[in-house]
């Protein structure tokens, strides 16, 4: 059986909710593109926003999808999502320089915003990335350890979602 084998109905549950939370941001954007530019920002703007949270569920999606696919071993799952946790980092970095170019504009980052666009991703995917890591070296599956940065991916995108939709409601 493979170790990944136990983490199989997870795994669904956790792909499904992302795919279904992902549908839904679809709707809120179509929603919030009948709101004048003027009063949401340019595109680099609405992107640094709104990304993170396409990028929170999609990464739940993906890991959960490769989690799922049959007769996978360990190894190249572990490769998988060391990979993705790279581009991801990577993708964090571009969050951050986009938080400190707005912060020098008419409406700068508040701490929160620092915190659920930068920080808990972060160590989300950082803990999504040890998993990985520890499983190319040949250690063992720290699956609570996945199931945590997943889960965390999950909440972090839920929330940011929300603080959107609340922001999006004032600009009307």
């Amino acid at each position: 059986m493979s170790p990944l084998q136990p983490w199989h109905d997870f795994f669904i549950l956790l792909g499904t909710s992302a795919a279904t939370l992902l549908g839904l941001v679809f709707v809120a954007g179509s929603i919030a593109a009948t709101i004048p530019n003027e009063k949401l920002g340019d595109d680099g703007q609405r992107a640094l926003w709104v990304l993170p949270i396409v990028y929170a569920f999609v990464r739940v999606l993906a890991v959960s999808a490769v989690g799922l696919v049959p007769a996978e071993s360990i190894a190249t799952f572990g490769h998988l999502v060391a990979v993705f946790s790279l581009l991801d980092l990577g993708r964090m970095v571009w969050v951050t320089r986009g938080m400190l170019r707005t912060a020098r504009s008419d409406e700068p980052p508040t701490r929160s915003d620092w915190l659920w666009y930068v920080i808990f991703p972060s160590v989300a995917t950082g803990s999504i990335a040890v998993t990985g890591w520890v499983v190319v070296a040949g250690g063992p599956l720290f699956a609570p350890t996945l199931a945590a940065g997943l889960i965390w991916h999950i909440v972090i995108g839920v929330h940011n979602a929300w603080e959107l939709t609340d922001w999006l409601s004032t600009r009307q």
